[in-house]
């Protein structure tokens, strides 16, 4: 029946359908037929038009005058392809669908698609040609996507860094030298004592960099961040030299001490050891004691102090850090009595361990092995805990911590009573509080009269008003406006402080909590009966929350 009423236009590129003799079998017009002819005409690579065909039938079926006029129902199609945008315009794919009965993709096809997507940049020419190749390759209607283009990110610049040209002397004495030609440690060869000499250079500042710019395929510039930029400072016994800004020299003989972005050079001492033969040590400056502190000495130092080995019933006092390679030991004692043993530090204090000794900080305590019936008092963090967290045992004692606790095991097996309070900033935290509250009401009230005034001023009749008074009235509104303002930013800056503090300052054991632990934050507590598998105690100002770690296990105390 098809072959009957298609033929082919001139050009050989179309298909088109016309009724001449006005008969048309609709039931005969099935697909079978019509691929039969288009095979017929040598068409049946061209794309078909499925709703012309449908057109057609219709109106071949009744009558109409445009079956009559013919009604083009396949062509001849070219490979067509489709530029694509990605990634916020950093990649440009071309989508190619194959030709039915056409020819493959020109190269000037391929330019022109670029052009029209105002792809300029980061054109790979080997990828085009495989679009040119594949074209055609590819079977009618067929697709096929190929990256061709793609941007470059921005690298974003560099901050400064501060390269120290010295070694560290605490490293140096907490990490003993290897004896030459064996893998053991000789705990005794701590190496020489790092000192500098006038003028020595201790200190160099790499600046930042600015980074290098990228840009999308489309061709538009991506600036990239700099990266921070920080001068260099001197710091204590250091100057800056004076012909390279980026080169810190030290300005007189003594020992380099690591600080923020800069060192200083102090005074130092150093010892063997403290013990009845050097007597007590009261220094201005740093304190490193190769050895051990004997029981019963006393050191005391404005700097910080370095211990090699032990700290063993004796008080050790510095407004630095305190750090000892080994362990703190005090004996034990009876309740109510002091502790043989008292380390106190303005800033931090780390040990391997310590155990029945008075351990006191204005920032954090860390110990890597175990805390062991010891008072502690920390302003910031306790941390309980070594860096592969397999090691960290507290337990015995009491310790007030300002900031949170992590341990890997809380509290032993037996009747060990552990005493730990955790976020004991709580109580400074809500006193703040409510003194910003007094203030903001007191903002209101301050407020509220600067209105009451205006409202009097402007009862009164015009005549009676006068312009300084007006002024005065708006001046001090203004002003109760800005104070109220300024209060309310810092009440609504303390709460927000207030609940990020909570969240964080929690209590921690990766491990086990065992019983007899009593947990304390503000005036709450709870003391753990049963023993339990990893736990975080937290606080949300009415009660202490425990939250296992594990999905299975009882949440109970």
């Amino acid at each position: 029946m098809w072959k009957d009423v298609i033929t082919l236009t001139g050009d050989k590129t179309r298909v088109v359908a016309k009724l001449t003799d006005g008969k048309f079998d609709k039931n005969g017009a099935t697909q079978e037929s019509l691929v039969s002819a288009l095979q017929h005409l040598d068409a049946s690579k061209f794309y078909l038009m499925e709703d012309e065909v449908t057109r057609f039938i219709n109106c071949a079926s009744e009558g109409k005058g445009e079956a009559y006029e013919g009604i083009v129902i396949a062509e001849k199609r070219n490979a067509s392809l489709l530029v694509v945008l990605s990634e916020h315009d950093m990649i440009a794919s071309m989508v190619v669908t194959g030709a039915y009965g056409g020819r493959g993709l020109q190269s000037s096809e391929i330019i022109q698609a670029l052009a029209d997507a105002n792809v300029i940049k980061g054109i790979n020419k080997a990828a085009l040609k495989k679009v040119f190749v594949v074209s055609n390759k590819l079977a009618g209607g067929e697709t096929f996507t190929q990256p061709v283009a793609q941007g470059k990110e921005a690298i974003n610049g560099k901050d400064a860094k501060f390269l120290p040209l010295v070694e560290d002397v605490n490293k140096r004495i907490l990490a003993p030298q290897s004896v030459k030609g064996q893998d053991k440690i000789d705990m005794r060869d701590l190496g020489e004592t790092i000192t500098v000499s006038e003028n020595d250079p201790v200190m160099r500042r790499q600046p930042a960099t600015k980074g290098e710019p990228g840009f999308t395929v489309q061709g538009k510039i991506l600036l990239p961040k700099p990266g921070v930029d920080a001068a260099l400072v001197a710091g204590n016994g250091t100057h800056l030299s004076p012909t390279n800004p980026n080169l810190l020299l030290a300005s007189i003989n003594g020992m380099p001490v690591f600080r923020n972005k800069t060192i200083d050079v102090e005074n130092a001492i150093c010892l063997n050891n403290v013990s009845v033969a050097t007597g007590h040590v009261k220094f201005k400056g740093n304190v490193v004691i190769t050895g051990d502190i004997e029981p019963g000495m006393i050191v005391r130092a404005t700097g910080s102090v370095t211990v090699g080995g032990f700290i063993e019933s004796a008080d050790v006092q510095a407004q630095g850090n305190i750090e000892v390679g080994k362990g703190i030991i005090g004996h034990t004692a009876t309740e109510g009595e002091e502790k043989s043993c008292t380390v106190k530090s303005g800033s931090t204090i780390k040990a391997n361990y310590a155990q029945y000794a008075e351990l006191q900080a204005g920032e954090d305590i860390h110990l890597a092995v175990h805390s062991m019936g010891n008072v502690i008092r920390c302003a910031k963090d306790l941390i309980v805990l070594d860096e592969k967290e397999t090691q960290g045992t507290l337990s015995g004692g009491t310790a007030k911590v300002g900031g949170k606790v992590v341990c890997l095991n809380l509290g032993v097996e037996g009747d060990t009573v552990t005493h730990l309070e955790a976020f004991a900033n709580f109580n400074r935290f809500k006193e703040r509080i409510a003194s910003h509250k007094d203030q903001y009401k007191q903002a209101q009230e301050g407020t509220m009269d600067a209105i009451r005034k205006e409202l009097e001023f402007k009862k009164r009749p015009k005549a009676e008003r006068t312009e300084e008074e007006e002024l005065e009235i708006n001046e001090r509104k203004e002003k109760a406006n800005e104070r109220l303002e300024k209060v309310k930013n810092s009440l609504d800056l303390l709460n927000e402080e207030f609940e990020l503090a909570m969240a964080a300052n929690t209590v921690e054991a990766k491990s086990k909590v065992f019983t007899h632990v009593t947990v304390q934050f503000g005036e709450e507590k709870v003391v753990t009966k049963r023993v339990r598998g990893p736990s975080i105690f937290s606080f949300n100002q009415y009660e202490i929350q425990v939250s296992s770690k594990l999905e299975d296990e009882d949440v109970g105390v």
